[in-house]
C-alpha cells in the first residue's frame, strides 16, 4: 500500500482512485460491522463498574504529550431470565427478611451510556516515562423492563441476589450522569518495538442512586482501578499492532446493602493491521478485531447472618460464586484531518454467573 501511494502520489487522478478506494474499503467494513449488530444474539448490561471494550485497538499505548478529547458511545442490551426475585432469607430471632435470591423470571434492558474522556500526557517524566492523567464522565440512559437492573447483582448459575425487595412488572425509564472516573496516574513508555502504560485510579459513586429504587444509573458503590497496558509492534513501521490492557478492580461496599463485591481483573486485547494513506483527508486505516475478559478473583462478602440451614447454604454458595465473561469481535479505527473515529463490536461467550449477549461502541477523538 505504501509503495502504491508512493508511485501515484505525484498525479492527482491516482490521489482522486486512492479517495475512492479508501472510501469503499470503509464503507464495506462499516457495513459488516452493523449488519453483524443487527442480526446477532441478544446481549446483557454490563458486568461492572469498568465499562468493558472502552480501550480498543492500540488502547495499551499512551497518547502524544497533549490535551485529548475522547467521546465513546455504547449500547448493551440485556435479555434474560436473572432478574426476578422468587424467595428470601430470613435472619435474627425475629426471621426478618434479610436477602433475597433470583431464580426465575425475565426482564430487559437498554442501556446508552456516553462517556466523555479528557486526556492530559504532559511533558513531565517520571522514571523515563510521560505523566498523564484522565477524566472520565459518563452519561447513562436506561430503560429496563420486567425486573431488570442496573444495580450490581450477586449471581449464581442458577439465580441472582438482590438486597432488598422490589416490584417485578412493569417499566422504568432514567437517564442521568454515572459514576465518574479520575486516573491522577498514567505513565506511558515508547520503545522502538513497544509501548507500556501503568495507571491507577478511583471510580466514584456520582451516579444518583436510591437503595429502594426499582432502577438506578448509579451502581451504588465505589471502587479502585490499578491498571497494566501495552502495545507491541511486529515490524519497524508498526503497520502490525498486539495491544493488551488489565485492570485490577477493588470495590467499596454496596451502599445501603450488606453486601460487597469481590475483586475483578478486566482484561482487554485487539489485534490489527495499519494502512498508511498519503491523503489530505483519510490518513490512516487500522482493521482488526478486538475482545476482552473479566474474572472475579475473589470472594463476595454478604453481612447477614441466616436462620435456617437452607440459608445459610445458599448464602455460601452467592458469597463462593465467582464471575467471568469473555467477548471478541471486529473493529476498525479512521484517522482523519478531522479526529480519530472508531467502531467496534463484541459478541460474548464463555459466561459463568453473569448474563452473555452483545455491545456496540463508537467513539471519536481529537
Amino acid at each position: 500500500m505504501n509503495e502504491l501511494c508512493e508511485q501515484l502520489s505525484g498525479h492527482s487522478g491516482y490521489v482522486q482512485a486512492i479517495n475512492r478506494m479508501a472510501l469503499r474499503v470503509i464503507s464495506a467494513t462499516l457495513f459488516c460491522l452493523s449488519v453483524l449488530f443487527l442480526f446477532s444474539s441478544p446481549a446483557r448490561a454490563q458486568h461492572g463498574d469498568y465499562i468493558l471494550g472502552t480501550v480498543g485497538l492500540e488502547g495499551g499505548s499512551q497518547a502524544p504529550e497533549g490535551l485529548y478529547y475522547s467521546n465513546v458511545w455504547s449500547y448493551y442490551h440485556a435479555s434474560g431470565s436473572d432478574f426476578v426475585p422468587t424467595s428470601s432469607l430470613t435472619c435474627g430471632p425475629l426471621d426478618r427478611e434479610c436477602l433475597r435470591l433470583n431464580v426465575g423470571g425475565s426482564g430487559n434492558l437498554d442501556l446508552f451510556v456516553d462517556q466523555n474522556i479528557l486526556v492530559w500526557t504532559t511533558p513531565l517524566q517520571i522514571l523515563g516515562a510521560h505523566y498523564g492523567l484522565l477524566l472520565d464522565v459518563p452519561f447513562a440512559y436506561a430503560d429496563a423492563s420486567g425486573a431488570a437492573t442496573l444495580e450490581p447483582v450477586l449471581t449464581t448459575e442458577h439465580g441472582a441476589f438482590f438486597g432488598t425487595a422490589r416490584s417485578t412488572s412493569g417499566g422504568s425509564i432514567k437517564g442521568n450522569i454515572s459514576n465518574i472516573y479520575f486516573e491522577p496516574i498514567n505513565l506511558g513508555w515508547h520503545f522502538k518495538y513497544l509501548d507500556a502504560t501503568v495507571s491507577s485510579g478511583v471510580i466514584a459513586p456520582t451516579g444518583t442512586y436510591n437503595p429502594k429504587a426499582r432502577l438506578n444509573i448509579g451502581p451504588g458503590n465505589a471502587a479502585g482501578l490499578f491498571g497494566l497496558g501495552m502495545v507491541a509492534y511486529p515490524d519497524e513501521a508498526h503497520t502490525w499492532s498486539l495491544s493488551i490492557y488489565s485492570h485490577y478492580e477493588i470495590y467499596a461496599s454496596q451502599m445501603n446493602r450488606p453486601y460487597t463485591l469481590g475483586d475483578e481483573v478486566p482484561f482487554e486485547w485487539g489485534a490489527g493491521k495499519t494502512f498508511n494513506f498519503k491523503n489530505e483527508i483519510f490518513k490512516q486505516l487500522v482493521l482488526g478485531a478486538v475482545g476482552y475478559a473479566q474474572w472475579q478473583t475473589t470472594d463476595n462478602a454478604i453481612d447477614v447472618h441466616p436462620t435456617s440451614q437452607a440459608g445459610i447454604s445458599i448464602l455460601n454458595k452467592l458469597e463462593d460464586t465467582k464471575a467471568q465473561i469473555y467477548a471478541a469481535g471486529p473493529a476498525v479505527n479512521l484517522t482523519t484531518a478531522y479526529g480519530l473515529f472508531a467502531l467496534r463490536y463484541y459478541e460474548e461467550f464463555g459466561a459463568a454467573a453473569t448474563p452473555s449477549g452483545r455491545q456496540l461502541m463508537f467513539n471519536f477523538a481529537f
